[in-house]
């Protein structure tokens, strides 16, 4: 089970990065430094991820 337990926490990890740049993502839009419209995936990070990783051989 050591590799399924290690690839849960990659998936794991992947959103979390995904989470704190969509965050980050968010500030610099509110400050203006992003121009045009930013439509966040917060709060759906799974389904990114999970999708994402089913695409890789």
């Amino acid at each position: 089970m050591k590799a399924a337990k290690d690839s849960l926490l990659k998936l794991y990890e992947s959103m979390q990065r995904l989470r704190k740049f969509e965050e980050e993502v968010s500030v610099q839009f509110a400050n203006g430094n992003v121009p045009g419209f930013v439509h966040l995936y917060i709060g759906q990070e799974a389904v990114a991820v999970g999708a994402c990783s089913s695409l890789r051989p």
